[in-house]
C-alpha cells in the first residue's frame, strides 16, 4: 500500500513539474479600423472574428507605430517599398501587440495596399500567454487619411 501512495506521489510530482503544453492553434481574424494621426502612427478601434475563445467577439483600441524602409527585393527584382510596425492592441481584459511587416504596393492616385505578415506578442492580463502568426492585408487611403486592415492566422494560449 506505501509503495503504491508513493508511486502516486512520484507521478503526481512528475506531471506537475513538466512545462505546460500549449493550446491546439485555432483560427484568427482581427480587423483594425484607424486613421492617421501622424505620418507615422495611427490609433482606431479593432475587433475580432475568432475561433479562439480568448480572442471570440473581442474589441477594443489600437495605437499604430510605423516606418517605411527603402525597397524590398524578391528574387532580386524590386518590389516597392517595406512598412514595419507595432500595433499596441487594448481590451477590457489586457493589451497584446502586434508586430507585422510588409510590402506597398500603390493601387491608385492616394491609395495603397499593404500585404505582409504578423506576430503576436508582448500580451497582458487576460492575453499574457497569447501567441500567433498570420497574414496581414491592409488598404491605405491617404486623402481620407484612412486605414483597414485585416489580419488572418493562427494563435493559442500557452497554458499556467
Amino acid at each position: 500500500m506505501k509503495t503504491r501512495i508513493a508511486a502516486i506521489l512520484f507521478v503526481a510530482i512528475i506531471a506537475s513539474s513538466l512545462p505546460a503544453q500549449a493550446a491546439k492553434p485555432q483560427t484568427i481574424s482581427l480587423t483594425f479600423a484607424m486613421h492617421f494621426t501622424s505620418a507615422t502612427t495611427a490609433t482606431g478601434t479593432w475587433t475580432s472574428a475568432s475561433q479562439l475563445p480568448l480572442l471570440q467577439g473581442k474589441s477594443g483600441t489600437v495605437v499604430q507605430t510605423t516606418r517605411i524602409t527603402g525597397k524590398g527585393k524578391s528574387k532580386g527584382a524590386k518590389t516597392g517599398q517595406i512598412i514595419h510596425g507595432l500595433n499596441q492592441v487594448t481590451a477590457p481584459d489586457g493589451t497584446f501587440v502586434t508586430q507585422f511587416v510588409g510590402g506597398i504596393k500603390p493601387t491608385g492616385a492616394t491609395t495603397s495596399e499593404v500585404n505582409g505578415r504578423f506576430v503576436l506578442k508582448k500580451g497582458t492580463g487576460a492575453y499574457s500567454r497569447l501567441h500567433g502568426t498570420g497574414k496581414v492585408h491592409a488598404t491605405l487611403d491617404s486623402a481620407s487619411g484612412s486605414i483597414t486592415a485585416v489580419y488572418t492566422g493562427k494563435a493559442h494560449a500557452n497554458g499556467g
